[in-house]
């Protein structure tokens, strides 16, 4: 075995033509995944993170029961201000908590007189949401103030709509908490971007007290928790949801993951097209080994008469053909992770804008981050394909008679 192991290696070195070409498939096939794979997972923390910081928060606290009647019947299923209190008492003391927040669900009709518009929204503090909502992008115009009660929020795509613009004022029509109709005039402070159309095209926020005074309610629909770390989420949520049940509080518990339908759906779609390229790339490396491979058979052909001469077994052959195939593949897995790992810096220093994604409005540079499951998978990919392009022309040798091998000497 010792000795197979030997020439195998002096085959690899003997010709280095045909060990180059086999190497460079692998490295190109290596680098392609670490790079694109590196790209969508750098994506992905983009796009969690912006949501996270835009809208949704790690975690947000709603009244049991509202995920599932809360739409039909929202008075019943909004927190009151005693259970917001106790609610803000337990949250301020877990030291991964940042911020702790309240808002008040609201939608309606916004109208600029001549145009009324279905918009969605919150009532915020001001204050907190400052602090929280670092992805959220104030276009023009400045941030809300609590001491300007009336001023209000608008998402890009909803100004142009309406065709307002800072300093406005538009009437805000909705129902109360009791079912009733209400109207209170907002004065346009700024128009934001959240980066998500769905969202700039009908969003609106104001300040809590002229929302809960729309609604006549001193009541909110969620508190919102940001954490200092994406990761702890799922802890602190069993950690939160342990204490209110300790304390029988008639409360609930999503995380972001549990809100952000629109992250999962370009979460899948990414996933699958980064599984068919994977597929393209390994089929591209494979046969442009296996096709090294079979010229390599054809100029060994003496070679392989020879040592079948000297009476080892076609197994013997074709094990000699897959050592090589396994020196190759970690060889170019190795160089392919190094220039994977290059790649992906350079193009991250460069800064090359990309277009927004797909409901998104904001671009952004490319990030290619360098994820350790993505090199192991690239070096276990490479070195697979190497093996597996080079069966076939390895059964092909060891199938040689031995007399028709010896005539090509």
């Amino acid at each position: 075995m010792i000795l197979f192991l030997k020439i195998a290696f002096l085959n690899v070195l003997r010709n280095s033509r045909r060990t180059s070409i086999t190497v460079l498939a692998i490295v190109f096939g290596s680098i392609s995944l670490i790079v694109f794979g590196g790209f969508v997972e750098s994506m992905y923390d983009g796009l969690k993170e912006n949501m996270i910081r835009s809208s949704l928060g790690h975690i947000q606290i709603y009244k049991k029961g509202y995920d599932a009647f809360g739409k039909t019947d929202p008075e019943k299923y909004m927190l009151s201000k005693e259970t917001v209190v106790k609610i803000f008492e337990i949250a301020e003391k877990q030291p991964e908590i940042e911020i702790v927040t309240q808002r008040i669900n609201v939608s309606g009709l916004l109208s600029n007189g001549s145009t009324s518009l279905g918009i969605f929204g919150s009532g915020i503090d001001a204050d907190k949401e400052a602090l929280m909502n670092s992805a959220v992008s104030i276009l023009e115009g400045e941030d809300l103030f609590p001491d300007d009660p009336a001023s209000a929020l608008v998402g890009k795509g909803l100004a142009e709509s309406l065709n307002t613009k800072v300093g406005d004022w538009l009437t805000l029509l909705s129902s109360t908490a009791d079912g009733a109709v209400n109207a209170v005039d907002i004065q346009i402070a700024g128009i934001m971007s959240t980066g998500i159309k769905e969202v700039d095209d009908r969003a609106i926020r104001a300040n809590l007290p002229h929302i809960q005074n729309l609604m006549y309610t001193d009541a909110v629909t969620r508190v919102v928790v940001l954490l200092d770390e994406t990761e702890k989420t799922d802890m602190i949520k069993h950690r939160l949801e342990a204490i209110f049940a300790e304390k029988g509080m008639n409360v609930e518990i999503k995380t972001w993951s549990d809100l952000a339908s629109f992250y999962h759906k370009v979460v899948k779609l990414f996933d699958n097209v980064f599984g068919f390229i994977k597929v393209i790339v390994m089929v591209i490396v494979i046969l442009g080994i296996a096709n090294t491979m079979m010229m390599a058979v054809m100029e060994r052909t003496t070679e392989i008469g020879t040592i079948r001469a000297l009476g080892n077994t076609r197994k013997e052959i074709v094990g000699l053909f897959l050592i090589e195939a396994t020196y190759l593949g970690i060889i170019g897995g190795i160089l392919g992770i190094i220039g994977g790992m290059l790649v992906a810096k350079g193009i991250t220093s460069a800064e090359i804008m990309m277009p927004p994604p797909p409901g998104t409005t904001n671009g952004f540079p490319i990030r290619i981050g360098i994820y350790v499951p993505f090199l192991i998978e690239s070096f276990f990919l490479g070195l697979c394909a190497s093996i597996l392009s080079s069966l076939y022309p390895a059964i092909k040798a060891a199938r040689f008679k031995i007399i028709d091998a010896l005539r090509f000497v």
